[in-house]
């Protein structure tokens, strides 16, 4: 019933496979054969327990989430008297970007670094990493970019899907990102917009950052080929969401309000005020002006 529910409900495709895929790999064989009543707290706490010991904190949180929901719809329909799933302790997640910190020194010498990598030539990291540092978007709205959504003339961009794998479809482009609240058209500072007009020149497909086939490229390879590169570096380990840190680190910095700040990295809430009440055209004016004057990384 509640995959059904999950399947109605108006929640991004992309959480719809998390979910069931979460529910398929980690749950069924744990839970699966157990009666609701049996839905205890000692049971769903050892089996989120040994999920984590299994397959890590990611795998665990999800679980968790699918289990609350399921618990949740059995105290609706009386079949349990409490969710015994918000009795457990939170389940702790280690932020990767919090392992790995950018600061302006060290994506210098990152920029530097990859510039001289073979690999990341061969990965095509180098442009990658030159957009993720004047953008701070997600990895998988990196990749679902075209050319129709680069305005060379308004000098803007505009971020209105992302990337996703779909059990028996493969990548595709999901036609919102992680919100429908953060599809959003911005203004990059004017050293990505020139690193996209050289990708331009020699473009041969649809899609600005393409797999090495010219198809759509998958995040999920995108970060394992970062992490392979980066291996052996100071930067072991580093997570393209870093980049978003980094972003909004400097337009904070530079003295952006929060609601600027929101706007260019597509962040879904700052207040209801905020979000139901100003304009949310064209965003990153400001930040083009304050992202500019860090020039390219390993170019200053």
């Amino acid at each position: 019933m509640w995959l059904r529910d999950l399947d109605e409900s108006d929640r991004a495709l992309r959480t719809k496979v998390t979910y069931r895929d979460a529910w398929r790999r980690s749950l069924e064989s744990a839970v699966g054969e157990l009666r609701v009543s049996d839905l205890r707290v000692s049971t769903v706490d050892r089996a989120v327990r040994e999920i984590r010991e299994r397959r890590g904190s990611g795998s665990a949180h999800h679980a968790k989430v699918v289990l609350s929901g399921i618990a949740g719809l059995a105290v609706r329909h009386d079949a349990l008297e409490a969710n015994p799933v918000r009795e457990l302790s939170p389940t702790s997640r280690k932020s990767r970007t919090e392992k790995l910190i950018l600061t302006e020194a060290s994506v210098d010498r990152l920029a530097t670094f990859l510039a001289d990598s073979d690999d990341a030539k061969k990965y095509d990291l180098v442009d990658m990493v030159t957009a993720l540092a004047g953008l701070g978007c997600r990895i998988g709205e990196l990749l679902a970019l075209d050319w129709t959504r680069v305005d060379d003339v308004a000098c803007t961009l505009s971020i209105e899907g992302t990337v996703i794998r779909v059990p028996g479809e493969g990548l595709i482009v999901q036609p919102h990102t992680k919100s429908r609240a953060s599809m959003r058209t911005v203004r990059p500072p004017g050293w990505v917009l020139d690193a996209l007009r050289r990708r331009h020149e020699v473009s041969h497909g649809p899609w600005v950052f393409p797999s090495t086939a010219g198809t759509l490229r998958d995040p999920d390879n995108t970060r394992k080929q970062l992490r392979q590169v980066l291996a052996a570096t100071e930067w072991k380990g580093l997570h393209p969401h870093a980049f978003r840190h980094l972003v909004a680190t400097r337009l904070d910095g530079a003295g952006l309000s929060a609601r600027e700040i929101a706007d260019y990295l597509g962040h879904e809430k700052v207040s209801m005020t905020q979000d139901v009440y100003m304009s949310r055209r064209v965003a990153g004016a400001a930040a083009s002006v304050a992202l500019d004057g860090f020039g390219e990384p390993g170019k200053r």
